[in-house]
């Protein structure tokens, strides 16, 4: 991994850092420095031999000693500077040798464990200074070559003096939501919400600029769909010969998931500081823990009345689990601010932040607590928690099933080919039918290893949930059998949602078949539509659903439900109360990756003996959204006929057992176990009628990068992506206009394979 991050970083240098008037280098966790440019030396007068296997505090080392950065111990003034370095957003002022202009260093975190430090020098004069020439940027000079940066998942643009964009990387189209070939000659600006926020945003960033400074920000857009994105981005001026600004780096990063997560513990926070601006806090007074004085406040809080809160005892409305807290405090002159679960008169659990401290009431000691509900704040950090947890995991199960998916591809491709070589009727036959049975097993987990990372392939369609429901009622009866009775409550006129019907139909019989599990005795299942206008955000636990229309989706059992720490982990993958061998655990896990993926929200009611209710929220879609059609595939098997087909697959036992299938479907083959050699061989080869191409490889260069060279070399050529993931539609946005995204998922069986070739190259 180190090594190609050193080639992705050794390019960069080679040509963006090149080109600028400010010292650059880059630096791995380990401190190694892996890129930089001739303008840091310049500035530092650095030895050229000092930059070569040099460590980031090799270099600070090198400086200090040399009194860059004034008097004191030089060990102690490198780590210092050392510190700053590796510390996002920070600068600090270095003194080269004496008749030298001071420097600012500052330095940003770019993923992958990379840190870039701009050197720069520091006009304290105000006077302009000259540059180098190599400062002069043109936009056919400065290049991000996508199969570097994108790798990174920041956005770099870079523009003209008017902020006119000249260049930009494929991670600043996605965020963007614009396709290089539009996105080129657009106005960063353009992209700022209409309105007096926009022309002060602007005016920010051309001041900031002028003094030489870099402008950092979150700040909202909207894109051409109209949709609305928080982005977290930093622009730096580009000088030419003649100090003036000639162009801007923009720095960007889509930060709108961790907004909206943030969003309700923000509202929350709000809601807290207007009680306490309000003094509308709890307030209660007790001696010897017996409760004297409390005030309206309070008893709302606790659920009851101040006459019969009055003469109990404080620690009655206190949670069993933190009783003991409660008790802790009270032995305290003065308890610092600390949060709690509180009791309220109805039994159930509110979240408290309390503190106290000794009072004089009537006379005599007592402790005055301090109270405020803080409950919905709770709830807003736990959605926040559990968002970032189930995100983690989902990372980590994509990357697993997209492995999953190859071993399983070369298993059933060649207990296929072996199945051919032996008679059908024979023992050794029963043998290949039972492993081609566990395979496919083994491929409908990885699907929902893949749903819950939301990385499955959908199909969304304009849909009818009542009809579909509808449709379902009889098969899930059925299923469930006669103990349980399904009962179907549907609204009228229900509003259409966007969703793949089929997936959504693998949600409804999985939620079903949870709710027989829970009710062995019978009982009844309810499925309940509901359109529903939600004019703030709603806090659930562990969820925030934004304000919008949706159309509601309950599903209702009377079954045994769930206790707390089994609802906590319900949609973990492989989490299951079943016994080992029974459940796989992914049921819960793939609905909610399925629903995230359709832009909805999920949670979960339930409590042990009170049964389980599943809420699913659907966003209303727009009455003109298109239904595409669905094509049927032909049942027969077709074959190649000398077809040329370059395969480029790094996993060398998929590689040859896809090379192995085609040449027996009749095709010629060229094979390739990266991009490089990929691109290499296309240079080679007189013609090639399709790409049969892997979309992610190593070494920077992935499926679309191949493409897209190989339609140079051979307009018009079919090309067929195959991937572990189910990620096809985000790559249709980096791909030219005119192509269309053919794909065919791992493990993919001879027949289906044999089918897709031929459907592509018949386009």
């Amino acid at each position: 991994m180190a090594n190609t991050i050193d080639k992705k970083w050794s390019h960069l240098s080679a040509t963006l850092f090149s080109d600028l008037s400010e010292g650059i280098f880059a630096f791995g966790e380990d401190l190694s420095i892996i890129a930089w440019n001739p303008a840091l030396v310049e500035l530092l007068q650095l030895p050229p031999a000092v930059m070569t296997g040099a460590t980031a505090h090799d270099l600070m080392s090198y400086c200090a000693l040399r009194g860059d950065f004034g008097p004191g111990a030089p060990a102690t003034l490198a780590d210092a500077a050392l510190g700053h370095l590796r510390a996002a957003h920070t600068s600090f002022m270095a003194w080269p040798v004496a008749g030298r202009t001071a420097l600012r260093i500052r330095a940003k975190q770019v993923g992958e464990g990379v840190t870039i430090a701009f050197v720069a020098e520091e006009d304290v004069s105000g006077a302009p200074r000259p540059v180098p020439a190599r400062a002069r940027v043109h936009a056919g000079d400065s290049r991000l070559e996508t199969f570097i940066l994108g790798q990174i998942r920041e956005g770099f643009v870079v523009t003209d003096v008017d902020g006119i964009i000249v260049n930009c990387n494929p991670a600043a189209c996605e965020i963007l939501g614009v396709p290089e070939t539009e996105l080129l000659g657009l106005s960063t600006f353009s992209f700022l919400p209409a309105g007096p926020e926009k022309a002060v945003v602007q005016d920010t960033i051309h001041s900031t600029l002028n003094e030489n400074r870099t402008w950092s920000d979150e700040t909202e857009i909207v894109r051409p769909d109209g949709s609305r994105r928080v982005i977290e981005s930093s622009v730096t001026p580009m000088r030419g010969p003649d100090g003036a600004i000639i162009g801007r780096i923009g720095v960007m990063r889509d930060v709108t998931a961790r907004w909206e997560a943030e969003k309700g513990v923000r509202e929350a926070e709000t809601k807290f500081r207007n009680l306490v601006d309000g003094s509308l806090q709890g307030v209660m007074i007790h001696r010897d823990s017996r409760i004297v004085y409390v005030n309206q406040s309070a008893a709302q809080i606790y659920g009851s009345t101040t006459d019969r809160m009055i003469g109990r005892s404080v620690l009655d409305y206190c949670s069993a689990e933190d009783l003991k807290r409660g008790q802790d405090s009270m032995r305290k002159t003065i308890s610092p601010a600390w949060k709690l679960r509180g009791r309220r008169e109805d039994g159930s659990t509110v979240w408290v932040e309390v503190n106290a401290r000794e009072v004089d009431w009537e006379g005599e000691a007592a402790r005055q607590v301090t109270i405020v509900d803080i409950t919905e704040k709770q709830r807003a950090e736990e959605a926040l928690h559990h968002a970032q947890k189930l995100d983690s995991l989902g990372q980590l199960t994509g990357g697993i099933a997209h492995d999953f998916n190859n071993l399983l591809g070369v298993i059933s491709g060649n207990l296929e080919l072996l199945r051919e070589q032996i008679d059908n009727r024979g023992e050794h036959a029963s043998y290949i039918e039972a492993s081609l049975r566990s395979v496919r097993r083994g491929a409908e987990l990885s699907k929902r290893l893949l749903a819950f990372a939301r990385k499955q392939p959908l199909k969304p369609e304009l849909t009818d949930l009542n009809e579909l429901v509808g449709s379902m009622t009889t098969i899930l009866q059925r299923t469930l059998g006669e103990t349980i009775n399904v009962e179907p409550r549907l609204v009228n006129a229900p509003w259409p949602v966007l969703i793949d019907p089929g997936q959504m139909e693998n949600v409804l019989l999985n939620l079903a078949l949870n709710a027989r599990d829970a009710m062995p005795q019978g009982g009844r299942l309810l499925l309940e539509t509901a359109n529903l206008s939600l004019e703030h955000d709603l806090v659930r636990d562990p969820t925030v659903i934004p304000a919008g229309d949706y159309l509601k989706l309950t599903v209702r059992d009377t079954g045994t439900g769930m206790a707390p720490e089994v609802l906590e982990k319900a949609f973990e993958p492989f989490f299951t109360t079943k016994d080992v061998g029974v459940g796989s655990g992914l049921g819960l896990s793939m609905i909610y990756g399925f629903v995230q993926q359709s832009a909805g929200h999920i949670y979960i009611d339930s409590a042990t003996g009170a049964g389980t209710t599943v809420h699913l929220y659907l966003p209303k879609a727009a009455q003109s959204v298109p239904s595409p059609s669905r094509q049927k595939v032909k049942s027969s098997m077709p074959a190649g006929n000398n077809e040329v087909v370059l395969v480029v697959e790094d996993d060398s036992d998929l590689r040859d057992l896809a090379v192995l299938l085609l040449n027996r479907m009749g095709y010629k083959t060229h094979e390739a176990a990266d991009g490089q050699m990929a691109i290499a061989l296309l240079d080679k080869l007189p013609h090639i009628d399709l790409l049969f191409t892997d979309l992610v490889l190593p070494e920077g260069i992935g499926g679309v990068e191949i493409a897209q060279a190989a339609r140079k070399r051979f307009p018009g050529l079919k090309v067929l992506f195959t991937s572990g993931y189910g990620e096809s539609a985000s790559f249709q946005n980096v791909l030219p206009p005119d192509t269309t995204v053919e794909m065919i998922s791992k493990p993919y069986r001879r027949e289906v394979l044999a089918k897709r070739l031929q459907e592509v190259l018949s386009s």
